[in-house]
């Protein structure tokens, strides 16, 4: 720290040792506390509670994390909210016994593909958080599956993370109380209550991941949608996408611009360098004229006032622009049929969402004319979906 010249604390979580850890950390300068929550995520947590500064490093004490290699961490803050020191990172390595560091490999492998992660060591504790990342009122484990479990909120909610290798040394002092059977056995219920989180539609990467979804269906429609929302806007060069999620269309497409009203969705659009502003659709931040194409795609079912949204896009489009809505349309079988089917889903239940408004292929036209806009061509995906391009007049 001295070295690196950063004001710093040193905050040592005893957990009752009979070693004079707390005498010679505190003749050392550190701030010593006495852990009161049980196992090692309580430790963790009260760590997290006592740290004062605007980053948040944590790692264990009995030098199988090098402190050296902090000057790496800190050296790549601005590339990540999360950077993990990682043993299974390209250049990383473990000296822990082979039984060890193959069930820990076999940990982070089903962790990282259950739930969908970019990250290849879960359960490395030495890592350095930007302290915004961090949940306090989230965590539930009294385990090492908190360390899942802060990574996985934090992913969910839009922060990226980064991994730098780290060359992982057995123990100097001390031993494990940890029995590998129990240890493994007691990560299924983080697992499972983690994997409803990432499944969720609120989780900041949901609509990108749903390009690549496991379920055929689900990957059909969305890559359908957007192949028609593209088509349609043909040679635009500059689209706003309103209501945009994570979109995956925004995300790899030059010229669009994300809004969205939830910031974890702007948070993990930004991190992939794409122009995203956290608005409301119904009071666009851009001057008038500013686009040549805008996209509502499922946004009018849920905005409070149809009209000021129409209003809005026909504002920032400019003379002659194109306007591509995407709704369900309610009268059509196929649609109450999907639609039904949709609502029975765990994630869409738990999100609790509700059309404010149901539209018809006729009525969204008439709502789109009295808003200044002349229907051009429409298609439907899977017979349900409507996706309507309009141009901008008057």
């Amino acid at each position: 720290m001295q070295g690196l010249n950063l004001p710093a604390e040193i905050v040592v979580v005893d957990g009752g040792s009979s070693d004079q850890t707390w005498e010679v950390a505190e003749k050392l300068g550190a701030k010593c506390m006495l852990q009161r929550r049980l196992g090692y995520a309580g430790a963790l947590r009260e760590g997290f509670q006592a740290a004062q500064g605007e980053y948040v490093l944590t790692l264990d004490s009995d030098l199988s994390h090098p402190p050296e290699l902090f000057k790496e961490l800190w050296a790549a803050r601005n590339e990540a909210d999360i950077i993990i020191a990682s043993r299974f990172a390209k250049g990383g390595r473990s000296d822990a016994p082979f039984m060890r560091h193959l069930l820990s490999q076999v940990l982070n492998k089903v962790f990282s593909l259950t739930l969908s992660m970019p990250v290849k060591d879960m359960s490395s504790g030495y890592r350095l958080y930007r302290r915004e990342s961090l949940n306090l009122g989230a965590y539930r484990p009294e385990n090492f599956s908190i360390l899942q479990e802060v990574l996985v909120r934090a992913y969910s909610e839009g922060y990226s993370i980064k991994e730098i290798p780290l060359h992982y040394e057995e123990r100097a002092s001390g031993s494990s109380h940890v029995s590998f059977v129990k240890f493994a056995i007691s990560y299924l219920p983080t697992l499972y209550r983690l994997w409803k989180l990432r499944n969720s539609i609120t989780t900041a990467d949901y609509e990108y991941r749903s390009y690549s979804s496991r379920h055929p269906l689900q990957r059909h429609w969305i890559r359908r949608r957007l192949e028609l929302i593209k088509g349609f806007l043909g040679g635009a060069e500059r689209v706003l996408d309103v209501g945009s999620g994570s979109n995956y269309l925004a995300a790899t497409t030059p010229g669009f611009v994300a809004l969205d009203s939830e910031p974890r969705k702007v948070r993990f659009l930004a991190h992939l360098k794409v122009e995203a502003k956290h608005s409301d659709a119904q009071a666009l931040p851009f001057e008038d004229g500013s686009f040549d194409g805008v996209v509502l795609s499922q946004v009018l079912p849920y905005v409070g006032d149809v009209n000021a949204v129409i209003k809005e896009a026909h504002r920032v489009l400019k003379p002659g622009g194109s306007l591509v809505v995407v709704v369900p349309d309610s009268r059509r079988l196929s649609w109450r049929i999907l639609g039904s089917l949709y609502r029975l889903l765990p994630n869409v239940r738990a999100a609790q969402v509700k059309f404010r408004h149901r539209f018809s292929r006729t009525n969204l036209v008439e709502r789109l004319a009295n808003g200044g806009f002349r229907s051009v061509k429409y298609k439907y995906v899977c017979g349900a979906e409507l996706v309507l391009l309009c141009k901008k007049v008057g």
